[in-house]
């Protein structure tokens, strides 16, 4: 009798413990669906946020091409915007002129490489630091199949994952990392002065880093350059013969510039209930007075953030 009360007692025992262990799974999994629910709505929220700053920006910069006849940094949309709170989260945004960058683009047009732009783009690479015989290898990756010094597939297809050169435009800066001689880090180095547009465009003086602006005027140094920088965000350049007469002597741009802009990125970071989601995207104005239109955007990263503690 004792036995049978002692067997009976431990499968009692063994009967709880297996419905602890199953209602606790039971409530992980709910509590992982809650999270889940949780993570997809907060996601949600921060891309109809996100698209909504891009058009927002979109409209800043159509009124503002409507009463301002240059594109500089003293204008409204080239100036840090302050969180903003909208329902359920925050949203940052920011604009950049895509023209005051060396469109990587600008090397090969109608399937010839544009030596002007070689050759700023050669200059460019020597005031970053980095070897600029680079300059030739893009050139080689853009020229299209058939055309003198285009290709180098063999150099491409001999590596340990094969590919063929693009032989066209880039699609983004982030695609020089597929060109030979180059790496993630030597890209993210360039990219606070290229672009890589799909025309050919200008490079805005008003608006063009100090390492851009050398690289545009052969026998500029980059101590004079940041001072025609400086210049220009207080006062910036009306025209192109303006920033040619502040020049020193002998100096002269050696690529086409301007003081008005059809490009600009924009990058806009959202946080909804601790996810964080960056999203950025090309904006395009044809003519000053017409509206911006949103040729693409992209998601960079998201990620849930994480309050931790002190311990």
């Amino acid at each position: 009798m004792r036995r049978q009360r002692g067997l009976a007692l431990i499968v009692a025992l063994l009967v709880v413990a297996l419905t602890a262990v199953i209602a606790s799974a039971l409530m992980r999994g709910e509590s992982l669906w809650f999270k889940e629910a949780s993570n997809i709505r907060a996601l949600s929220e921060a891309r109809a946020a996100t698209d909504g700053a891009f058009r927002l920006a979109a409209i800043e910069l159509t009124e503002e091409g409507r009463h301002d006849p240059i594109d500089s940094l003293t204008e409204r949309w080239a100036q840090p915007l302050p969180r903003f709170p909208v329902a359920g989260g925050v949203v940052h945004a920011r604009l950049l002129d895509a023209e005051g960058r060396f469109n990587v683009n600008d090397l090969v047009v109608a399937g010839q490489p544009v030596p002007a732009a070689v050759a700023m783009f050669t200059r460019l690479l020597g005031f970053v630091g980095l070897d600029p015989a680079l300059a030739q290898a893009v050139v080689a990756w853009e020229t299209p199949p058939g055309s003198p010094g285009g290709g180098f597939d063999a150099v491409y297809l001999g590596q340990r994952t094969p590919y063929r050169a693009g032989r066209q435009p880039l699609s983004g800066v982030s695609e020089l990392r597929l060109v030979r001689g180059f790496n993630a880090k030597m890209v993210h180095d360039l990219r606070p002065y290229i672009t890589a547009l799909p025309l050919a465009t200008p490079i805005n003086i008003d608006t063009a880093p100090a390492l851009v602006l050398a690289a545009l005027c052969p026998g500029l140094t980059l101590k004079e350059a940041q001072t025609l920088g400086n210049e220009a965000l207080q006062n910036p350049f009306a025209s192109e013969a303006a920033f040619q007469a502040a020049l020193p002597h002998g100096v002269v741009p050696a690529y086409q510039a301007g003081v008005q802009s059809n490009y600009f990125l924009a990058h806009v970071t959202a946080r909804f209930g601790g996810l964080v989601a960056r999203r950025r995207a090309l904006l395009y104005r044809a003519a000053r007075g017409q509206p911006t239109v949103i040729l693409w955007q992209e998601a960079l990263w998201d990620h849930r953030h994480i309050k931790r503690g002190h311990t």
